[in-house]
């Protein structure tokens, strides 16, 4: 039984509903974990139920966006309760391929017939803003630190060091030995936290070239010149004070290589450096949360910024 968890937050209708229709038609049960802060929303009820089957649907309203990670735990705890073997998580900006997840599955079997202990497996993905198709972060051998290697039809599962939350399938016996989310970390690299916590564990992660999926990284993409002209992910002030702060949370962690740390940090400078000198707008701003977020990381200073 495979039972798919989307979080939401005010979602934009047309594309959740088409999200939805083809998890459910993949999936055993679907569980919508809804963050929006509203009371009620009949449009938002009909658009959810209509076209699909009710009856393999829950949908939980938490009244207050408490973060993505607590709307993953509540959506983990009513699978698991409901006898769920496998979990498969998704965000709202997600468009999975009509065959990911039996593409998913059919990876996890073959990577447990090769005698491989799996923590979870995800699919190769697509940028809706960029166009981009991204590779997977592994440690490649001869490299110091990680670098990035894609699926190929000769080696089409990578283990990969963090899987991205959407998409990734994971054994319910894997989230009862790895435990839940972080909820302190709110929005950002909550999957990067526990794909490192599952990798302490002696758990492996696979991305696959056989199952595929769009997402919408960011809010839009910027031009960035960085010894040519490169597309990055655009984000929203808010968004980078998350993304710095629980960056130096990861540093702090002791199951997280220093290796992973040092390649990471380079990444994120260049993160600061795109938002500052190319953002379309708010590049003070972008820079002053920036500063803000590993301010309140140094400090510890968790959860939600109010």
């Amino acid at each position: 039984m495979i039972s798919a968890i989307v979080v939401s937050y005010n979602p934009e209708l047309c594309s959740f509903m088409e999200l939805l229709r083809r998890l459910i038609l993949q999936v055993d049960s679907l569980i919508i974990v809804d963050n929006s802060q509203r009371e009620s929303n009949d449009a938002f009820d009909f658009m959810v139920q209509s076209g699909i089957d009710q009856d393999r649907v829950a949908l939980i309203r938490l009244g207050d966006n408490r973060g993505i990670a607590a709307a993953l735990n509540v959506g983990i705890v009513v699978a698991l309760q409901d006898g769920a073997e496998f979990v498969l998580l998704s965000d709202q900006d997600s468009l999975p391929a009509e065959d990911m997840v039996p593409k998913l599955l059919e990876a996890y079997e073959a990577l447990v017939e090769r005698g491989e202990d799996v923590g979870a497996v995800g699919p190769t993905f697509t940028d809706l803003h960029t166009g981009l198709t991204y590779p997977f972060q592994a440690q490649l051998p001869g490299h110091f630190f990680y670098g990035h290697q894609a699926a190929t039809s000769e080696a089409p599962h990578v283990e990969a060091l963090t899987l991205i939350t959407s998409g990734a399938l994971i054994p319910a016996h894997v989230l009862h030995d790895v435990g839940p989310m972080r909820e302190d970390f709110f929005i950002d690299q909550v999957d990067i936290e526990w794909c490192h916590r599952a990798r302490s564990k002696g758990y492996r992660l696979f991305g696959t070239g056989w199952a595929r999926m769009y997402q919408r990284m960011g809010e839009a993409h910027l031009r960035v010149w960085y010894l040519r002209w490169r597309h990055e992910s655009a984000y929203s002030p808010l968004r980078i004070y998350y993304r710095l702060r629980n960056f130096v949370a990861l540093w702090r962690l002791d199951f997280i290589g220093w290796r992973w740390k040092v390649r990471n940090s380079w990444y994120w400078l260049g993160i600061v450096y795109a938002h500052a000198f190319f953002g379309k707008k708010d590049r003070v701003k972008c820079f002053l949360y920036a500063i803000k977020g590993v301010w309140h990381g140094l400090r510890g200073k968790m959860g939600r910024l109010e």
